[in-house]
């Protein structure tokens, strides 16, 4: 159970601040778009591996351990997540591909934390971002789609109301349709059930996605993440249909957003279970 006072706090942040929500903060932001460019490294390691350190585990290269950009040891807390991580920098060419190391980048953010974050500020983000759901927005003017996005998108959103005990209308406009304090109360207290690392990694997923819905669904694994995407990218399939696609352009984008949503459900999972461990230690040694 959270301290309602936690929770409160939520709500009065949001009603006090004038400003975007948006404005608050960044988190992970996508840098693939128009004609940002990466400094490249060239891989100067042979082989990668992991080790143990007391209840962490930490990532190699050579038998150099693995540093965030701010120069900490990169320390995790599940062996699981600590292999994708070292699978992920021995999968790199001659050329270290950054932008591709999702779940790197996620696990430096969540120990660096360079917007100097809190949980708090995550779930309010969250709770802003709701109301632009692209599960919320249905078409006014094309029927076919209408009903595509009704058929579709239907099912996700019973789920999520049924889920959550919550009622979410949809907008047929521009206009963001409203979402009630019921709503912002429940879903604020299951934000903040998680830790920093696994808030940091929903916002991640939600924004590839541009729907917390779909990313809560994945986490509850009612959806998996390539279907989280298709449902996420509905508008520009119905689009690409009638219209014509670039095969190996429109694929190689829902590749890359699955791989953005897939590493988001791996930290999250891990920071999940690792949690779940301790609680369970700690009820063994009551007893």
């Amino acid at each position: 159970m959270l301290p309602s006072t936690l929770v409160s706090s939520v709500y009065k942040t949001l009603s006090k601040t004038n400003r975007p929500i948006y404005n608050l903060f960044r988190l992970q932001k996508p840098k693939t778009l128009g004609c940002q460019t990466y400094a490249t490294h060239k891989r100067f390691y042979r082989r990668t591996d992991i080790v143990q350190s007391d209840d962490k585990w930490e990532v190699t290269l050579d038998h150099r351990r693995l540093k965030t950009p701010n120069g900490q040891v990169l320390k995790l807390g599940s062996e699981q997540l600590a292999r994708a991580i070292a699978a992920e920098w021995d999968a790199q060419n001659e050329i270290i591909a950054q932008p591709t190391m999702h779940l790197t980048a996620l696990c430096n953010t969540a120990l660096d934390n360079p917007g100097k974050l809190t949980s708090h500020d995550i779930a309010i983000y969250l709770l802003e971002y709701l109301s632009t759901d692209t599960l919320l927005f249905h078409s006014e003017e094309e029927q076919e789609l209408c009903e595509l996005q009704e058929k579709k998108w239907g099912p996700v959103l019973d789920w999520f109301q049924k889920r959550f005990g919550v009622t979410q209308e949809i907008s047929r406009r521009l206009e963001p349709p409203p979402v009630s304090n019921q709503t912002r109360a429940v879903l604020s207290r299951h934000f903040l059930s998680y830790d920093f690392p696994a808030l940091n990694a929903l916002c991640f997923g939600a924004e590839a996605l541009k729907s917390p819905m779909l990313m809560l669904a994945c986490m509850d694994r009612y959806l998996e993440p390539r279907e989280a995407v298709m449902l996420a990218r509905l508008e520009e399939e119905y689009q690409l249909l009638r219209w014509g696609r670039v095969p190996w352009a429109h694929e190689l984008n829902q590749a890359e957003l699955t791989s953005r949503v897939a590493a988001a459900l791996l930290v999250i999972q891990s920071s999940t279970e690792k949690h779940l461990e301790t609680i369970k230690s700690r009820s063994e040694q009551s007893i």
